[in-house]
């Protein structure tokens, strides 16, 4: 079968496997008593293996195979864990996302020398392992014999029947048979007020990848519950022997409703149905097929209720769809926008009712539909984050550090094109903070701290923005070293950084060349991580601040607009040209006397509410032509960049608008710095975009 078309949906889904491996590890690797990250891990290894013999990767395939293999003996507790283990998952691991990545070569990497290294793994007995990481042997959870006097109404016979179909008329027609030892664990449920669920579920008849699909079903059951029988056995689903409908029998304290919406949400999974494996004694009085029959058609209406309960969970199943997709649809909606203005300005000469009306349904209209667009674009920031508590285990073992990293503000979303920029400014922070902030377990002991250093990674929401903070409980920055750096790199003189408030020294990191490290390293030394740093974010319309204290650490926050496509902003003309300034950058506007202009080392200033503001004639910066003014009233824009304000004295305000930012593609035009990008106002002509961040 020809499986090209496929490749991409198994790439997107095994690296999503393989992050849930990562975290399952990392988790194992600092709780290593806990067996749920054997078996998340166990689970995940299970579904990659099979999606991936399924599509023909044999390499894959095998490597996975044997991951799982020791996984297994873990679990089993014919293996002890330890370092060296975790070491060889996470090798492992490594390969396999190379492996993923360059699906169409599967040569890329050879494997021979990993599998010898798990081989002999396997082969050693637990005796002969390193240092076990754990204190005690991991045993399997066993079950105690079946309590007497439970209140449960169990079958006789050793077989349970299980309609086809849920419907009250149907007769039975499948058996699914359990053991003593499954009988028994369904009575300890019981006991411990938990529910047995049969659980049927059916495939899309086209689903190619149907292991894959019915590892994700068990994988989920299992975090609701435990998953006790299936029909066909777990062996046969996923070598693919059956159809397109498979049963499972789960214990679980959750709602049928809850399984349900979570197993519909799986791809290409049409229809499920759950039936409770069997009633409590008081809704039966007698035994037979009488009770039999009751307890089926009580069990059926149930479902059926459930059914109808449900119907509109199953319209909230997700698809996956391509990112150019979304852009020619923002850009669509972005034209939209700008014929929106253009007919409310003509429609402002016309005066005509009707048409005033029409226009209003129809703003209202493009207004929802840039809403639903705007958020079909929005991403939890949780697909960044989670790649980086590998990268902070991994830097800080290098270093000979302990560290913890804590994340939050997982939830928190942004514009898919916003996420994809942001991914390598954040690893420079945080490889920051792990190589310049935390200290040496020593240093840290002969300061007083704990042996174990803090490294913090926070987003927040703040009215259109999202605030990312970077912060670790290390050395801190020291401002006289910072301009002492600045002087020796030629970066500023001796005059310039004695001028340097605190605050404004600790803003010389950003400057490109510089760094503190007198030794470059893989990790820091050349100075172009910070100003990589701050580029990329004003690139995107943020703001960079960074706060610090000397012995407590040092925070750095980035300031993101929650989308860079469709902006509010200011609409201001000075020289006679419009200009649009993002309201993001906009502290207020105010009105002041030319004569309270005051001056301080050539620079214009005022007292505006107790602050000294500095204040820039916005037609001199921009170099257009400068006209006297003599007003006695000017206007001023407030701005801020990076936690500093700003004043520009405009002509005239003419108030916020949305705008459609049009990137500036012509390689001359990228290269002028004050402007983000111009947009098309409704009467056709183009209006530049201010970019406050290069502009002062």
């Amino acid at each position: 079968m020809e499986m090209s078309e496929y490749k991409e949906i198994f790439k997107a889904e095994s690296e999503e496997h393989l992050q849930q491996l990562n975290e399952a590890l990392l988790g194992l690797e600092q709780n290593p008593e806990d067996m749920e990250y054997i078996n998340n891990m166990f689970r995940s290894a299970h579904t990659l293996k099979g999606m991936s013999a399924t599509m023909g990767f044999n390499t894959i395939a095998q490597l996975t195979h044997e991951m799982e293999n020791i996984m297994d003996m873990i679990r089993k507790s014919q293996m002890t864990l330890t370092e060296k283990i975790i070491a060889i998952q996470f090798e492992c691991l490594d390969t396999l996302e190379v492996l993923v990545e360059n699906i169409d070569n599967p040569d890329a990497v050879d494997v021979s020398t990993l599998q010898c290294k798990l081989h002999s793994i396997m082969s050693l007995p637990s005796t002969a392992q390193d240092t076990v990481a754990v204190s005690e042997p991991i045993t399997n959870l066993t079950y105690p014999a079946p309590p007497k006097n439970i209140d449960t109404e169990m079958p006789a016979a050793q077989s349970i029947s299980v309609t086809e179909e849920v419907s009250c008329k149907e007769v039975i027609n499948k058996e699914i048979k359990f053991t003593q030892e499954e009988l028994a664990e369904i009575q300890l449920t019981r006991a411990h007020d938990q529910e047995v669920l049969i659980v049927k579920v059916f495939l899309d008849e086209s689903c190619v990848l149907k292991a894959a699909r019915s590892s994700m079903v068990l994988m989920n059951l299992n975090k609701l519950g435990k998953v006790i029988k299936t029909k066909p056995p777990e062996k046969e689903l996923e070598d693919e022997k059956f159809d397109f409908s498979f049963l499972v029998v789960a214990a679980t304290s959750q709602s049928m409703g809850s399984i349900q919406h979570r197993i519909e949400n799986i791809s290409e999974v049409t229809k499920v149905e759950i039936i409770p494996l069997y009633t409590h004694k008081k809704d039966a009085v007698d035994h037979g097929e009488k009770v039999r029959e009751e307890k089926i058609l009580d069990l059926a209406n149930k479902n059926t209720i459930q059914q109808k309960k449900n119907e509109s969970v199953k319209t909230g199943q997700s698809i996956r769809v391509n990112i150019e997709r979304l852009d020619n649809l923002m850009n669509l909606v972005g034209e939209l926008i700008i014929n929106k203005i253009r007919l409310n300005q003509l429609a402002t000469d016309i005066r005509s009712k009707d048409i005033e009306e029409a226009l209003g349904t129809l703003d209202r209209l493009t207004n929802e539909i840039q809403t639903e667009v705007m958020e079909s674009r929005m991403v939890p920031i949780d697909q960044i984050f989670s790649r980086f508590p590998r990268m902070v285990r991994d830097l800080a073992k290098s270093e000979g550090k302990q560290i913890s990293l804590v994340i939050e503000g997982k939830e928190i979303e942004l514009d898919r094109t916003v996420l994809d920029e942001i991914g390598d400014p954040l690893v420079h922070l945080l490889r920051n903070a792990v190589d310049h902030g935390v200290e040496s377990p020593q240093e840290r002991a002969k300061a007083g701290k704990s042996s174990e250093g803090l490294v913090r990674l926070a987003a927040s929401r703040q009215r259109n923005t999202v605030l990312i903070e970077v912060q670790d409980d290390g050395k801190g920055m020291d401002p006289a070293k910072l301009r002492d750096a600045a002087v020796k790199k030629g970066l500023m003189s001796k005059e310039e950084v004695s001028k340097l408030c605190d605050e404004e020294a600790f803003n010389l990191i950003f400057l490109p060349g510089f760094s503190t490290n007198a030794v470059i390293t893989d990790v820091s030394g050349r100075g172009v991580g910070m100003d990589v740093v701050k580029t990329k974010i004003e690139s995107l319309g943020g703001n960079v601040s960074v706060k610090s204290v000397l012995g407590e650490g040092s925070i750095v926050t980035l300031q993101l607009p929650l989308t860079i496509a469709i902006i509010q902003s200011l609409m201001i003309r000075t020289a006679g040209e419009t200009y649009a300034i993002p309201l993001n950058n906009v502290v207020r506007d105010v009105g002041i006397r030319s004569k309270d202009i005051k001056t301080i080392e050539g620079q214009e200033v005022i007292l505006l509410r107790g602050e000294v503001l500095p204040l820039l004639r916005l037609n001199s910066t921009l170099d257009c032509p400068v006209k006297v003014n003599d007003k006695e009233n000017l206007i001023v824009v407030v701005v801020e960049k990076m936690g500093n304000h700003f004043g520009f004295v405009v002509d005239e305000l003419l108030g916020q608008q949305e705008v459609i930012i049009k990137s500036l593609d012509s390689k001359v035009l990228r290269s002028v710095k004050g402007f983000a990008g111009a947009t098309i106002q409704g009467d056709g002509t183009v209006c530049l975009i201010l970019d406050i961040g290069t502009l002062v």
